[in-house]
């Protein structure tokens, strides 16, 4: 099921679930068993929705400086607030 041209991630999702509701239904009118269908129906949704995303992540970046990006994130983060990755005491009130 492709994407249609203009159409949204949400959009295509919706039909890509409207038809995976359709494909079960008629599994089930066939007697198939609810419970295999519906975890059939699952697992394919799942992998129809993960597969744009799957794609994209295991695409080589390609013509990128580490160096420069490296350098671009130091000085971003200069500008950021550290979190907190303690507890500091003075934050409560001490007993006397």
């Amino acid at each position: 099921m492709n994407y249609k041209e203009g159409e949204s991630f949400e959009e295509w999702a919706n039909r890509v679930s409207m038809f995976e509701k359709g494909h079960a239904l008629q599994r089930i009118a066939n007697g198939d068993p609810i419970e295999q269908v519906l975890e059939d129906m699952s697992r394919r949704i799942n992998h129809k929705l993960l597969y744009p995303i799957l794609t994209v992540i295991k695409r080589p970046i390609q013509n990128i400086d580490m160096e420069a990006s490296r350098k671009r994130y130091e000085e971003i983060m200069k500008n950021v607030a550290r979190a907190a990755d303690h507890v500091d005491g003075q934050l409560f009130d001490k007993p006397e």
